[in-house]
């Protein structure tokens, strides 16, 4: 059931985010992975001491739910103009730990290292991102130029 509710809700917030309405897709994006936790901590030792077995498959299936929430809620801070990059770090960390060759949360990654500064750690990010892609793609050239550039400009004097 949780399972069901927490489906709905991501699939809500994807038509949110594609009506361009940032604030609610978040809020369902949220609201999902309280149900996805609920979900694991009927399944979890360490929380419940008679635990429900769970096939391989519904771990996957919630896992996978998890870092889409994830990887969504990082693509949405993105959009926000008092963008807090260290979030959007957490948040792709949250999806790298459970897949680890995510394109999408490497490059969101890299663009949040880069509006922090890292120019160093976002062109690792920005390159593995690069690397895994099947296809060349715009933004992960555009932004691995920018950070060539932001390291080959002396710094500023004041």
């Amino acid at each position: 059931e949780n399972f069901e509710h927490a489906k709905a809700c991501k699939q809500e917030g994807n038509e949110l985010y594609n009506s361009h309405k940032i604030k609610p897709a978040i809020r369902k994006y949220h609201e999902c992975l309280l149900y996805v936790r609920a979900c694991q901590s009927k399944y979890d030792t360490a929380v419940n001491p008679l635990p429900v077995p769970v096939s391989s498959e519904i771990k996957e299936q919630l896992d996978r739910l998890k870092a889409d929430c994830y990887n969504n809620l990082a693509a949405c801070l993105l959009l926000q103009p008092d963008c807090n990059y260290s979030r959007v770090v957490t948040y792709c960390d949250n999806v790298l730990r459970i897949m680890p060759g995510n394109v999408k949360a490497l490059f969101r990654k890299g663009v949040a290292h880069y509006h922090m500064g890292n120019y160093i750690t976002a062109r690792g990010y920005l390159n593995d991102a690069k690397r895994l892609r099947k296809t060349p793609d715009e933004e992960i050239t555009k932004y691995i130029k920018m950070c060539n550039e932001a390291t080959e400009r002396p710094p500023s004097t004041q």
